[in-house]
């Protein structure tokens, strides 16, 4: 679905002001999976990428692993997890408002 992706947290796992997130969002089309397509064993994660049908590794955003899908009035909060260079887990969501084309 095409849609308008605010990142909530930064790099380190910081919550963002919200000034901050509403000025950085990204649009693209939302992937939300919850099982890896070769295999189908469960894997719940949410990319964003450029246009419909793009491949994964042009990705606008980094993937948001461990993701959970809740609806919200005017939207939806994808929550899960991040990780940096040193691999370290770190706390992730994404606030997502879906758009006309």
């Amino acid at each position: 679905m095409h849609c308008i992706v605010y990142r909530l947290y930064d790099g380190q796992g910081n919550r963002l002001p919200n000034d901050e997130a509403r000025a950085n969002g990204q649009r693209g089309w939302l992937v939300y999976r919850q099982k890896r397509p070769a295999t189908g064993e469960p894997f719940h994660h949410a990319l964003l990428l450029p246009k419909e049908g793009a491949p994964d590794q042009t990705a606008v955003l980094p993937a948001l692993n461990h993701a959970r899908l809740r609806m919200l009035h005017g939207g939806m909060r994808l929550t899960g997890q991040d990780f940096d260079v040193h691999h370290r887990y770190l706390k992730q969501a994404w606030w997502v408002v879906p758009v006309m084309v």
